[in-house]
């Protein structure tokens, strides 16, 4: 379970393309738009490029492009795993790179689509409001895969 290495001269090509893009024209950079793809071996349109900024640096959202094309699921992942994961990004929740392969894989292996919220906002994860609680790496992957066992019994 390798996180992929990204090429940091083509994510900042990338993030820069994307800057250009946010609040850009769509007639007028159709060819920006063009390159993007090219070099991200993606077919994002202009519409998602609006708005970026106000969400994200440009780039932590081509980073979270890339990754999402390199990560792949990880069948059988298990508990211990999860946990070591979960280890890993409490010691550094401002690893941008780290966050997004573990969110990516979960969300591939697992089919869940709210591990930032187990992991910064616990309450919005568990729908009791409770943003307070500590969570340790053991408790979140249980959580994970209490959660993904629910969506395989239905």
């Amino acid at each position: 379970m390798a996180q992929p290495k990204l090429d940091e001269d083509l994510l900042q090509r990338l993030a820069a393309l994307a800057a250009r893009l946010d609040g850009g024209d769509e007639n007028a950079d159709a060819s920006i738009l063009a390159e993007f793809n090219q070099l991200a071996g993606t077919s994002i349109p202009f519409s998602e490029f609006q708005g970026i900024y106000g969400a994200e640096e440009h780039i932590d959202y081509v980073r979270r492009v890339l990754t999402d094309r390199a990560t792949e699921a990880l069948p059988g992942l298990e508990r211990d795993a999860l946990a070591t994961m979960f280890a890993k990004v409490l010691a550094d929740p401002c690893d941008n790179a780290y966050l997004q392969y573990v969110f990516t894989t979960i969300k591939k292996t697992l089919g869940d689509n709210q591990i930032s919220d187990l992991v910064f906002w616990p309450g919005e994860y568990f729908g009791d409001g409770d943003n307070q609680r500590e969570l340790t790496p053991e408790l979140m992957a249980d959580a994970v895969l209490e959660r993904y066992a629910k969506r395989q019994s239905r």
